[in-house]
């Protein structure tokens, strides 16, 4: 499913601060950090339930890695919002 719902559009760059999560054979998620320079980081959840993009991320993503994921924000029945993405890619940038 690609995500693309144009009222919610989102574009984050920062580093990964957890394992890749399998939630089941279609689906994973992970916590990327987005640093900033006056507060601590703020920290989100990503989704992902693209196959050709949760390959990518558990052949070429780990802890510790620069990241650009572009999706949406969704909300789950639970409440927690996280960021829904079919694009991510390896950032040149070094933090």
């Amino acid at each position: 499913m690609t995500f693309n719902n144009s009222s919610n559009k989102v574009r984050v760059i920062g580093f990964i601060v957890s394992d890749i999560k399998n939630l089941s054979a279609y689906a994973i998620e992970f916590l990327i950090a987005v640093p900033r320079k006056a507060k601590k980081g703020d920290v989100f959840t990503v989704y992902v339930n693209e196959e050709s993009t949760i390959s990518f991320a558990r052949n070429h993503l780990r802890k510790g890695s620069v990241i650009v994921v572009k999706g949406e924000l969704r909300t789950f029945k639970d409440n927690n919002v996280k960021i829904c993405s079919s694009d991510i890619t390896i950032s040149s940038q070094n933090k």
